[in-house]
């Protein structure tokens, strides 16, 4: 082949190269949202420091192949073709893994029993899993862009443009992937199918690779030095490292804030999760694109120090858009209100997204595009030898992921907790000015430019003391930023700025606010009720007075199926009410308590005269964790009631508390005759998702009941023993003197309320059960299982945040509601009941009356129980199913 024809082939294969870079990019997101799931799922769950663990030993090993590959590319006489062989790895790698996480299982699970450890050693312990597990795919991503790099690199004054374009691509490839997989593939095809997919693109990619290279000749690095003087690198590498560094720690520091940020006006579901992700990397790849091109101008003209002064140009502006943009943020509860109805969101839920899309691209995509320039920048200022192109690459995407890695974890265990939100952002922008003014020291050492970076420096410093200066917390209302109107927004018709700050500031005394680990938690009170309640990212989670019920029946209920419930677990802690419920029973010895977020201990210490002041009781041990991590980790056998009652399950991590494979998990660690209990909700779930979950729970437990609390929320009672429903069961659990109180001290709260059903007697808690296994086994009949494979409620539950589905859940269980007349033998029994249920406003009163009055021991009895119900009919004559 003629030099000639190689060169054409090589400039026909570089134009070819960028098509399967983009596909590199969408498969590297894909893997990174597929492998964080298996590896929570399977082993360490969705704690803050669990999900840490996973992404920084991801990020970490793209940053080892990032350095690895810079030792190496430019000695690589075939880059492409390596090339190939790596992707080609990555894929049979990626088909590998579910089988590698199974595997580690058993190794994660005896480290735990065996040793023990304390919370930091067993921190170590999964990342040393999670790194063996994720190194070798991860280091061979990391080692793509250096070797391409060198490869798709003719003219050395080009180089800035072809790295920026290859970073651009790949992370165009990456938002791609992103939305692929969290509209698309996850929700439609599941995890394996997926995992198939995106393994299959690998295989593909790199075999094209391959034969891409074949094609191209084995000539493959000739790099034109086309720059008019020398240009030694070795004197900016270690400035344009530390600021690289630097910059890729902010801006991971910053996302995380935005994230936390976006998750108050957004909400914590997995889609809200991806239009973040996206609108970050739309930013970023933007400024990949438009910062090659600059890089080489500003070196043509300027060389590298004008690439450098350009670089800390980037950073300063980076630090004072992102401070800047903080007095913004007051305002996207308003924003947010005003897009929802300018799309006719109400009307139309599924334009809820686009409201979360355009609230997202305005907080995080300008920021984006600042900090997609750097990387092309940076790169451009070290390159400047032809048999140095790789190696500069591969150290610069090196330390710019090892700097993210480290801006990630420090800003989510130490910069949040200790400095909050805009503490966090205030920090980030901080530390870009340090990177640019190490820049400008750098530059300053060249004598002709001595006057100008030092100008540029005193004005650096200037901004530097001008931000500290001012207020480093623009006004902030905690009460409006965790207003929730992402699912409160329908709630109230008045959407002026007077009419949001009315319902969501004025009505309330605000009592605890807490930016922790995973939420942002606020305790406040009505003073014109005295209701006390618990928020977690604005979406409340306990309440003393609607939510009262619920929270004390989902423990008690379980209760009256058991003889002696020595051990018992509770998951989640939000006011405590439902694990003071538990201390309640006199037989429980040890009561455990899992809670995901440290600051819900401060929070639900206010809610002390409400829960038994539960966390001081010596038979309980609260532990920070997430919960079905805890649940794994425990021995089979050892519990006699679970109650699982986490936060909704449209909520992403608190899905995964809801699958097949979690209840399987939670029914081995039942003693003999244990109970399970699970709370589900009724709205915001569509009748399909609640028939998958009804469905879902029967198959895994051969018996269970179900009972219906307030037409908002069910629980569901399971085991492996039978359940009968009777009423000598809820006279079992009214026998515990503690229960009695418990019970008659939420009758005395709720006098008056409502709909409230008094709960101190057997009738009246035998009424709230509505049917078992059977029938919801015939309701789930035709429905998938939700599994961790599928996550069809992850994905279906937020779809219905704001349509109106309680009317039609309230329906589907009361059509197929039983009269349980073989669970109440007797004529005095069945009336009781019959009362019970006229009380509930509850149309199984007249059917169960009817039965009492067939058994009704005398006459006269008949005859004035005919009476009384003659009366109801009078008094409900407008009730539908009267008349029938």
């Amino acid at each position: 082949m003629d030099e000639l024809t190689a060169q054409l082939r090589r400039s026909r294969a570089i134009g070819l190269v960028l098509p399967l870079f983009f596909l590199s990019g969408a498969t590297a997101l894909a893997y990174q949202t597929l492998w964080v799931r298996e590896l929570q799922v399977e082993l360490f769950g969705t704690s803050t420091f669990a999900i840490s663990t996973v992404l920084a030993a991801f990020m970490g090993g793209l940053a080892l192949g990032g350095f690895a590959m810079a030792r190496l590319a430019d000695r690589v006489t075939r880059p492409l073709h390596l090339y190939g062989w790596l992707e080609v790895g990555i894929g049979l790698y990626a088909l590998a893994f579910p089988w590698l996480v199974q595997g580690l299982q058993p190794v994660y699970l005896e480290a735990w029993r065996t040793l023990r450890p304390d919370p930091l050693t067993f921190g170590l312990i999964q990342f040393g899993l999670v790194s063996i597990g994720l190194v070798l795919p991860t280091a061979a991503m990391g080692a793509t862009l250096p070797l391409l790099a060198r490869f798709a690199t003719e003219r050395l004054g080009a180089a800035g443009e072809r790295v920026g374009t290859l970073y651009a691509v790949n992370t165009l490839g990456a938002v791609v992937g992103t939305a692929a997989c969290g509209f698309g593939l996850l929700p439609g095809l599941g995890r394996a199918t997926t995992t198939g997919l995106a393994a299959g693109a690998n295989l593909l990619l790199g075999v094209a690779a391959i034969a891409l290279s074949a094609w191209a000749g084995r000539h493959q690095t000739t790099v034109v030095n086309d720059l008019s003087e020398p240009h030694p690198t070795s004197r900016w590498l270690l400035p344009v490292g530390m600021a690289i560094g630097l910059a890729g720690f902010s801006a991971l520091a910053y996302e995380v804030a935005w994230t936390r940020l976006l998750g108050l006006m957004l909400g914590a579901s997995t889609y809200a999760f991806t239009i973040m992700l996206l609108s970050f990397l739309v930013g970023i790849a933007l400024g990949g694109a438009l910062g090659g091109p600059l890089a080489d101008r500003m070196f043509t003209r300027w060389g590298a120090p004008g690439v450098l002064l350009t670089f800390a140009g980037v950073e300063v502006a980076i630090a004072l858009v992102s401070y800047a943009m903080m007095y913004l943020y007051p305002q996207l509860p308003f924003l947010y209100v005003w897009l929802f109805d300018a799309l006719r969101a109400e009307a139309r839920p599924e334009r809820a997204f686009e409201v979360s899309m355009v609230v997202a691209a305005c907080i995080m995509t300008p920021p984006a595009v600042l900090m997609g320039l750097h990387f092309p920048l940076a790169v451009r200022a070290v390159i400047g030898d032809r048999d140095q192109l790789g190696g500069p690459v591969g150290v610069v995407y090196g330390l710019n992921t090892l700097g993210g890695v480290i801006g990630a974890f420090l800003a989510g265990f130490v910069l949040l907790p200790m400095l909050k939100l805009q503490g966090t952002v205030y920090t980030a922008a901080i530390i870009e000015l340090v990177a640019a003014g190490g820049l400008l020291v750098a530059v300053a050492q060249q004598p002709a430019w001595r006057s100008i970076a030092v100008a540029f420096g005193m004005s650096v410093a200037g901004i530097a003391l001008a931000l500290g200066g001012l207020a480093t917390r623009p006004p902030w209302n905690p009460m409006l930023m965790t207003a929730g109107m992402y699912t409160y927004v329908s709630n109230f018709d008045d959407h002026s700025r007077e009419g949001i700050l009315a319902y969501a500031v004025e009505k309330y005394e605000l009592l605890y606010y807490a930016e922790g680990l995973s939420t942002v938690v606020t305790v406040a009170r009505s003073p014109r009720t005295g209701n006390l309640w618990l928020a977690n990212n604005g979406k409340i989670d306990a309440s003393t007075e609607g939510d009262l019920p619920t929270q004390v029946l989902c423990s008690l209920l379980p209760m009256q199926y058991v003889e002696d419930p020595k051990r018992v677990l509770v998951i989640g802690l939000a006011s405590g009410i439902t694990a003071g419920a538990v201390t309640q029973i006199e037989a429980v010895e040890r009561l455990e308590i899992v809670e995901l977020e440290p600051r819900i201990e401060e929070a639900a210490r206010l809610f002390g005269p409400y829960n038994h002041d539960v966390l001081d009781d010596p038979r309980v041990e609260l532990i920070i964790n997430d919960g079905r991590n805890h649940v794994l980790l425990a021995e089979p056998g050892t519990y006699d009631v679970i109650v699982s009652e986490p936060s909704n399950p449209w909520i992403t991590g608190v899905s995964n508390l809801f699958t097949r494979e979690f209840l399987e998990i939670g029914k081995s660690r039942l003693a003999e005759g244990g109970v399970w209990s699970q709370w589900i909700q009724m709205y915001g779930m569509a009748p399909d998702d609640l028939r998958t979950l009804l469905g879902t729970v029967a198959d895994v437990f051969p018996y269970v009941n179900l009972y219906v609390l307030d037409h908002a929320d069910l629980v569901l009672v399971a085991s492996e023993k039978p359940l009968p429903a009777t009423l000598d069961r809820a006279a079992h659990l009214l026998a515990w003197p503690g229960a009695r109180r418990e019970l008659a001290s939420v009758d005395e709260r709720l006098q008056g309320e409502d709909n409230h059903v008094p709960l101190r007697t057997p009738a009246n808690l035998l009424s709230f059960y509505a049917f078992d296994q059977d029938v919801m086994r015939k309701l789930g009949q035709g429905y998938p299982m939700n599994t961790d494979d599928n996550m069809i409620i992850e994905y279906s539950a937020p779809l219905n945040l704001h349509r109106t589905t309680q009317i039609a859940n309230n329906e589907l269980i009361a059509e197929h509601a039983e009269v349980p007349v073989r669970w109440v033998p007797g004529a005095e029994a069945l009336a009781e009941l019959a009362k019970a249920y006229r009380a509930r406003w509850d149309e199984r009163a007249f059917p169960t009356m009817e039965a009492a009055i067939e058994q009704a021991p005398t006459e006269e009895t008949a005859i004035a129980w005919s009476v009384l119900v003659e009366a109801w009919r009078a008094e409900d004559a407008d009730w539908e199913w009267v008349d029938e």
